[in-house]
C-alpha cells in the first residue's frame, strides 16, 4: 500500500509539472529571442547566494538549494519559517507550542527540544550565525535579502555541523544612496502587518540601514472557558545595520537587531483517536468546533530576542580574512495545557509553564584564495559557547476516584524541572577545490567538531496534591539534583565532483556527512535517568544533480536525487508508564528520493514555477527500548510520500504608467505518521495562497489584495496521543486583506 501511494504521487506530481509546460502559449516558444520592454533580455532573474561562503549564482552552487529573494519575501508576507517550509521540496513544519518549531527536511528533524542539552537536526542562521533555540531564540522573518535553504547534512564549511539541513537567513545591507520604503496591511482577524526601513550613507565611507517591523491579530481560537483568545499575535522588532569601508582593503559590518512577541499561545483541541476503538475522555464533553480551548488556566507565549554580529572582511592580496564575532540572546516564557481541558472531561487538567533563555557566542575565523585560481581553498575555526536555562513546571488536578498511591495521585499535585546547560563546541574545517579541466572541478573537504557538554538538572516536587497524597504527579518520582559533563568528537568529510558541459548548465555528484551532538533527557522520572545520556547522530548523504537553463535562460530545471544513511538515529518516544518523553538512539534509518524545482518564463507578462519531492524512508532495526516493540521498516515520522507546489507570477503592462499584478500557488503535501510507530496519521492536504492588484510601471508603489489558505484548509500542525484521544493543534485558518507598499 506504501509503494502504491509513493507511486501514485509521482504521477501526481509529474502530471502537474508536465501541466506547465502544456500551458504555455506556443509562441512564447518560438520567440525565444523576445526581450523586455526596456530593451532587457528576457530572462529568469539571478540569485545570488553564500551558501560556500562565497557570492555565486544560485546555479552555479553544486548543493540542492533553495533561494528565495528578499522581494518575494515582502510581497508574499512571509515573516515565518512555516510558510517557507511551503515552497521547499522535502521540507514540512510543525508546531507543538511558541517554543517548539519542528522543522524536518528529508526525513530528518527535532520533534522537541525538551532539555537544555537537545540540538536541533535543522540549522537556523541569521547572517552566517547560528541560532541554537528553535522558538525561543528565533526571531521574525523581515528586510531580509534572501533566504536560503540547504537540504542535506552541512558538515564542512556551514558554521555548526549540521545533521539535516541549514536554514541561512541574509538580512538587507545598507547602500551607498538614500533609499525607503515600507508597507501595510490589514486584514481579518483585525490583522496589522506593517515594516518600513530607510537606508543611505552617513559618511563618505559608512552607510546605514534601519529596519522596523510590526505583525498583529487577534485570536484564531478562543478558550470559551474564562474568555481568553488564542493564537493571537502582538509582534515588534527592528534592526540597525552599519557599513564601514575602514579602508580600501578592510570592510567591516555591525548588525543589531531586538523583537519581542506576545500572545495567548496555541489552542489544544481534542479529537477522537481512530486507531484506538470506541472514544476518549475529552472528545464526547467538548464542542465540536476544532478552534475552541476548554482549561480552566490562562495561557500565555511570550518571547524576546536580541542579537549583535560584528563581521570583518580583510583583503589581503591572494587571500582574504574573514571574521565573524556574534552574541544571540532568546527568553521564552510560556502555559500551554496538555489536554487543552479541565477536570472533567479530561483525566488531568495537566498544564506546562514554561521557562527559558538561551546566549550564545559565536567566533569564526576563515581565510580563503583567490577564486581565480585553478587552485582554490577555503579554511577556518569556529567556537560556540551556548547557556541554556530551561525551567518546566507541570500542575495537574485529576477527577478520578482513588486515595493515596491510586492513579488519580500520580495525576494530581505540582513539580518542577530545572535544566542548566553549558555548551561549547569546537571545529576546524577546511575546503579544497581544483580544476581537473576547465569545465571539470573536483572538491574535497571537512570538518573536526568537538562537543563538550555540562549539565545542571534538578526536579522539585512542589506540592504532592490532596493531603495524603504519596506521589510527585508523572513523570517525576522522586526529587533529584544531578551533575554531569561529557565530550564528545566527529570528523565529518565530504567530497564532489562537478562538471559544466555548457555554460547554462550543471552536474554535480557528492558525498558529505553530517553530525548532531548528544545530551540528556530534559524531564525524567528519577536521577537515572537524568544522568543517562544519548548519543550523537550522523548521517552520510550521496547525491547527483543537474541544474540547468534552457531557451536563453527563460527555462530554469535544477534536479537532484540522493540517499541517506542515518546512524544513532535520536528518536522522541511517548513513555506511556511515566507520561514522559524519552530522547534515545532508537534506530538507523535510510532515506532516498527525488526533488525539483522548475521556474519558466514563456511571456513577458507570466512566470510559472513548480517544486517538489518524493521520498522514501525507512527506519532499519528499529526496537522501541520502551516497549520492545519492533519498528523496522516503518516510514520516518513526520515525512510524506511526496508534497509539491505550483504558481504562477503576473505582471502584465496596463498602460504607460501602470502594471497588473497578480500570484497564485497551489501547496500540498501527502499524508504523514506523526510518530515511528506509525499509527496516529495526518491526512495530505493542501493550502492556494494568493494575490491581485495593481503597482505603478516604475515598480514605485503596488496596490493588492491577498488571501492565504484561501480553500480554508483544516490541517493540524501537532498532535499529542492521549488516552483515546488526539490532543490537536490546527494551521492557521483562512486570512485575508489589503496591502500597500511603496519605496523610494
Amino acid at each position: 500500500m506504501a509503494q502504491s501511494r509513493f507511486t501514485k504521487g509521482v504521477f501526481y506530481s509529474a502530471v502537474a509539472t508536465a501541466a506547465i509546460a502544456v500551458a504555455m502559449p506556443s509562441a512564447a516558444w518560438a520567440q525565444a529571442d523576445t526581450t523586455a520592454n526596456e530593451g532587457d533580455p528576457l530572462m529568469l532573474d539571478e540569485l545570488v547566494i553564500t551558501a560556500r561562503k562565497r557570492e555565486e549564482s544560485l546555479q552555479d552552487v553544486p548543493i540542492a538549494v533553495t533561494g528565495i529573494g528578499g522581494d518575494q519575501l515582502r510581497d508574499e508576507q512571509i515573516t515565518d519559517l512555516s510558510e517557507i517550509a511551503l515552497q521547499v521540496p522535502s521540507f514540512t513544519f510543525q508546531s507543538q507550542n511558541s517554543m517548539e518549531s519542528e522543522m524536518f527536511i528529508r526525513g530528518v528533524g527535532s520533534v522537541r527540544l525538551n532539555g537544555a542539552t537537545a540540538d536541533p537536526s535543522i540549522g537556523t542562521f541569521l547572517n552566517e550565525i547560528y541560532v541554537g533555540r528553535r522558538g525561543s531564540a528565533t526571531p521574525p522573518i523581515f528586510d531580509l535579502s534572501r533566504v536560503e535553504v540547504l537540504r542535506g547534512p552541512q558538515g564542512t564549511l556551514f558554521g555548526k555541523n549540521i545533521v539535516g539541513g541549514a536554514i541561512n537567513l541574509i538580512t538587507a545591507a545598507p547602500q551607498d544612496e538614500f533609499g525607503a520604503g515600507g508597507s501595510i496591511s490589514l486584514g481579518n482577524y483585525s490583522s496589522v502587518l506593517a515594516e518600513g526601513y530607510v537606508t543611505g550613507p552617513i559618511s563618505e565611507k559608512a552607510s546605514a540601514r534601519l529596519a522596523l517591523f510590526r505583525e498583529a491579530h487577534d485570536g484564531y481560537a478562543e478558550n470559551v472557558v474564562i474568555g481568553q483568545e488564542l493564537e493571537d499575535k502582538d509582534s515588534v522588532a527592528g534592526r540597525l545595520s552599519l557599513n564601514w569601508d575602514a579602508s580600501e582593503n578592510v570592510f567591516v559590518s555591525i548588525i543589531a537587531d531586538y523583537s519581542k512577541d506576545r500572545g495567548g499561545g496555541p489552542s489544544r483541541h481534542a479529537v477522537d483517536d481512530p486507531t484506538l476503538p470506541g472514544f476518549g475522555f475529552i472528545t464526547p464533553n467538548v464542542p465540536s468546533d476544532p478552534r475552541t480551548n476548554v482549561s480552566p488556566y490562562e495561557q500565555y507565549a511570550d518571547r524576546d530576542t536580541a542579537g549583535l554580529t560584528g563581521r570583518l572582511e580583510w583583503d589581503i592580496g591572494e587571500m582574504s580574512l574573514t571574521y565573524l564575532a556574534a552574541y544571540r540572546y532568546g527568553l521564552g516564557d510560556g502555559r500551554w495545557t496538555q489536554a487543552g481541558a479541565g477536570s472533567p472531561p479530561s483525566i488531568t487538567d495537566s498544564t506546562l509553564t514554561q521557562h527559558e533563555m538561551y546566549q550564545g557566542v559565536t567566533q569564526e575565523i576563515r581565510l580563503a584564495s583567490s577564486q581565480d585560481n585553478r587552485l582554490r581553498w577555503i579554511a577556518g575555526l569556529y567556537y560556540l559557547d551556548e547557556n541554556v536555562k530551561r525551567v518546566s513546571r507541570n500542575t495537574a488536578t485529576s477527577f478520578l476516584p482513588g486515595g493515596p498511591g491510586s492513579t488519580r495521585d500520580t495525576l494530581d499535585g505540582d513539580n518542577i524541572f530545572l535544566g542548566y546547560s553549558d555548551t561549547a563546541s569546537y571545529a576546524a574545517f577546511g575546503e579544497v577545490e581544483y580544476d581537473l579541466m576547465p569545465n571539470l572541478t573536483l572538491a574535497v573537504g571537512g570538518r573536526y567538531t568537538t562537543d563538550k557538554k555540562d549539565l545542571d538538572t534538578r526536579a522539585v516536587i512542589l506540592d504532592l496534591g490532596q493531603p495524603g497524597d504519596l506521589f510527585s504527579p508523572a513523570p517525576l518520582q522522586e526529587a533529584y539534583d544531578v551533575v554531569d559533563s561529557k565530550e564528545w568528537s566527529e570528523f565529518t568529510p565530504k567530497i564532489a565532483l562537478n562538471w559544466k558541459p555548457t555554460e547554462d548548465a550543471l552536474l554535480y555528484a557528492s558525498y558529505a556527512s553530517g553530525y548532531k551532538g548528544g545530551g540528556w533527557q530534559g524531564a525524567t522520572a528519577n536521577a537515572v535517568a537524568a544522568e543517562t545520556p544519548y548519543d550523537p547522530e550522523s548521517a552520510a548523504t550521496y547525491e547527483v544533480g543537474l541544474k540547468a537553463e534552457w531557451l536563453n535562460n527563460r527555462l530554469r530545471t535544477n534536479l537532484a536525487a540522493f540517499y541517506t544513511d542515518f546512524s544513532d538515529l535520536q528518536v522522541e518516544l511517548l513513555d506511556d508508564e511515566n507520561l514522559t518523553l524519552v530522547v534515545a538512539n532508537a534506530a538507523d534509518a535510510s532515506i532516498k528520493g527525488i526533488e525539483y524545482e522548475v521556474r519558466v518564463l514563456p511571456t513577458e507578462w507570466l512566470t510559472l514555477f513548480a517544486a517538489g519531492s518524493f521520498l522514501d524512508t525507512e527506519y532499519k532495526d528499529y526496537i522501541d527500548p520502551l516497549r520492545g516493540l519492533d519498528y523496522s521498516g516503518n516510514k520516518l515520522q513526520r515525512t510524506p510520500d511526496y508534497q509539491y507546489t505550483l504558481g504562477a507570477d503576473v505582471k502584465h503592462r496596463l498602460t504607460d504608467n501602470l502594471d497588473f499584478v497578480a500570484a497564485l500557488n497551489y501547496s500540498y503535501q501527502d499524508q504523514f505518521f506523526w510518530g515511528p510507530a506509525n499509527t496516529n496519521v495526518e491526512d495530505g492536504y493542501g493550502l492556494v495562497n494568493g494575490r491581485i492588484g495593481v503597482a505603478a510601471a516604475d515598480g514605485s508603489w503596488t496596490l493588492s489584495l491577498w488571501g492565504k489558505n484561501m480553500n480554508d484548509e483544516l490541517y493540524r500542525v501537532s498532535i499529542i496521543p492521549f488516552v483515546g484521544d488526539e490532543v490537536s493543534v490546527f494551521g492557521t485558518p483562512q486570512t485575508y486583506g489589503v496591502r500597500l507598499s511603496a519605496r523610494y
